[in-house]
């Protein structure tokens, strides 16, 4: 099953991304000449999306000018408009409530990552559970070398950079149930209301092992450059 909302925070500035991001948005910073959130947006229809929310705050006419109502990316795109400086939590109620978002389950996610996820097995997934949100989860990716150590503080084993095996990370791709707004407050997500899931035994992870990247600062977009470069076509 294919749900047909999706929710997109794209109102970060792109900081890390230095001179790019000072003349345009982050969204519309270009990777390997697509604009980051047209790429997303390009997934989304690829996986039979329909209509799609996007949170708008950083230079928000640039992105709504570009975007428009969606028609020539064969979708209808709505906004909302948030505090630039305030938490994910906010952003998504007010997307919510905003829009009059109405469906039972939809999805959601931070407007930064690129991906060759398919969507149906996600959503099976999480009607499955019957869970108030579920996280794409994928392998943790480090760019730090780890370190084993023995009981006697002696190191056995340097590793460079890898994915770790045995812990996983948030991929900012979710599933929410429509209960979710009565979760939410003004912080961050993770924070907040996913704390708050884990003690009502309502939120779940979808484990994902393929392609998945964020582009947050300058070496994670030559990294995505270069990825597209190799496996373009999976992903637009």
């Amino acid at each position: 099953m294919i749900l047909k909302t999706a929710i997109i925070l794209a109102g970060g500035k792109g900081t890390r991304l230095e001179e790019k991001s000072l003349e345009i948005p982050k969204p519309l910073i270009p990777v390997q000449g697509t604009p980051l959130l047209e790429r997303i947006l390009n997934w989304l229809k690829k996986n039979g999306i329909e209509r799609v929310i996007i949170g708008v705050a950083y230079k928000k006419e640039k992105v709504k000018e570009y975007f428009g109502d969606g028609s020539k990316f064969g979708l209808k795109i709505t906004y909302t408009e948030h505090d630039e400086n305030g938490g994910t939590e906010d952003a998504f109620k007010t997307a919510i409530e905003k829009s009059g978002v109405e469906d039972e389950d939809f999805y959601a996610m931070n407007g930064d990552q690129l991906t060759d996820l398919q969507l149906e097995g996600l959503t099976n997934y999480h009607l499955q559970k019957g869970s108030i949100a579920t996280i794409v989860a994928i392998k943790l990716r480090t760019d730090y070398g780890i370190i084993q150590v023995d009981g006697e503080g002696d190191i056995t084993e340097f590793q460079e950079k890898r994915e770790v095996s045995n812990a996983l990370m948030n991929s900012g791709i979710y599933v929410f149930n429509k209960k979710i707004k009565g979760f939410l407050s003004n912080g961050n997500i993770e924070e907040n209301a996913f704390r708050k899931l884990i003690k009502e035994k309502k939120i779940s992870s979808f484990y994902y092992d393929g392609m998945w990247f964020t582009v947050n600062d300058k070496k994670q977009l030559k990294k995505a450059e270069d990825i597209l470069n190799q496996f373009g076509a999976h992903l637009n």
